[in-house]
């Protein structure tokens, strides 16, 4: 890769993209090709900023041009990506449904195969991932596969799927390029491998400069490695950019973590208040966040569960029952909580987050940490 690219440059493309549709609305008839590119732009431009608030914007213009034009295929996998972004998984496949034959295209197989995974299905959401591959190898799938084949345990297989990705990409795909560098970057922190995380960071950064979520994975490395000074100023820096409450709690956390508790509070009450306004509104979004936030930091065990339930009946992974384990640990309930998350082991997920849940869980019981089963999930990346 030797182009390089920035995100305040596409950012103003995007805006000057969606200006010059709400100008060619106003000036004539509005067909279905010209709602749908000024959704789709809508959505690119939400997703990149991390605005939330925009995204319900998109999905409700996304609404009104199927209300006027009837469900067109790209609208509809449009409205199925705002849901499975918002969380929403029953919602995605309801809107793949609206249009016979989205779903066998490859926009609707991908997403099948990531609601699967939402749900649960990891075999299911492994072999759509393989066949999409075989019929059209494309960076996304690949790290897409990458990702869940780590979390599967196959570090070494899931360096080769990046690599794939990385290949697939062309030079003005600097932003893809970037988000694949920052993933790759994230399993070598799960992997205590710093270095190699804060290289991967680099060259994201290099080819896509002044994106916050470059930021935003270089903080959680600081974490990681135990500078929680310069994280938490990090995060300060790129809360200030984006506003999204996650960012917030990571500042919160990081002065929780150097004993500011006095620092800490204003940055955790902003972010809770923003999850349960979230959640007033009927979003699910923030369940997890909610279920982490009084499980780690309000250390509010029924509170943790109340959320965990909530979040678990509409996604049931591996995550959200580790998530449940983890609260039902918090309020006490200690044989419950072996119960869960043997649940979420039985998933064949190693994922090192899970894995250290598990063994509190199991040291305060008493009880031997088990092992994830075995398995062999991945093979080469380009069979």
């Amino acid at each position: 890769m030797i182009a390089t690219s920035d995100y305040a440059s596409e950012l103003e493309r995007i805006d000057e993209d969606i200006a010059a549709l709400e100008a060619e609305t106003a000036a004539g008839p509005v067909d279905v090709v010209k709602a749908t590119a000024a959704t789709s732009r809508g959505y690119q431009r939400a997703t990149l900023t991390g605005d939330l608030t925009a995204l319900r914007g998109v999905e409700r213009a996304i609404d009104a041009a199927m209300a006027r034009f009837g469900p067109w295929p790209d609208l509809c996998v449009l409205k199925g990506n705002v849901a499975s972004t918002l969380h929403r998984v029953a919602d995605a496949r309801r809107a793949l449904e609206l249009a016979p034959g989205v779903a066998e295209h490859m926009p609707g197989r991908a997403m099948l195969a990531d609601l699967d995974r939402e749900e649960g299905r990891y075999e299911d959401a492994l072999r759509g991932y393989r066949d999409i591959l075989r019929d059209e190898p494309t960076w996304d799938t690949f790290a897409r596969l990458a990702d869940l084949t780590f979390k599967l345990g196959d570090s070494e297989a899931a360096e080769d799927l990046y690599a794939a990705a990385v290949d697939e990409l062309t030079a003005k795909q600097m932003r893809s390029y970037a988000w694949v560098e920052l993933q790759w970057g994230r399993m070598d922190v799960s992997r205590g491998r710093h270095d190699r995380a804060m290289e991967h960071d680099a060259r994201a950064n290099a080819a896509y400069a002044g994106y916050w979520l470059v930021d935003e994975h270089v903080a959680r490395l600081l974490v990681a490695r135990g500078d929680l000074e310069g994280a938490a100023a990090l995060y300060e820096e790129v809360a200030a950019r984006v506003p999204k409450p996650e960012v917030a709690q990571a500042v919160g956390d990081a002065y929780l973590g150097l004993g500011r508790l006095e620092q800490a509070r204003p940055w955790h009450d902003r972010a809770l208040a923003a999850y349960l306004e979230s959640v007033g509104r009927g979003e699910v979004h923030y369940l997890h966040h909610l279920v982490d936030f009084y499980a780690d930091v309000r250390e509010d065990g029924p509170e943790a569960l109340r959320w965990a339930r909530k979040d678990l009946a509409l996604r049931p992974n591996a995550f959200t029952r580790a998530a449940l384990a983890w609260a039902l640990y918090r309020a006490g309930r200690r044989d419950e909580s072996l119960d869960a998350i043997a649940a979420a082991l039985e998933s064949g997920l190693r994922d090192p987050g899970i894995l250290a849940k598990a063994a509190t869980i199991h040291r305060a019981a008493g009880a031997a940490t088990p092992r994830a089963p075995a398995r062999s999930c991945c093979g080469s990346p380009r069979a």
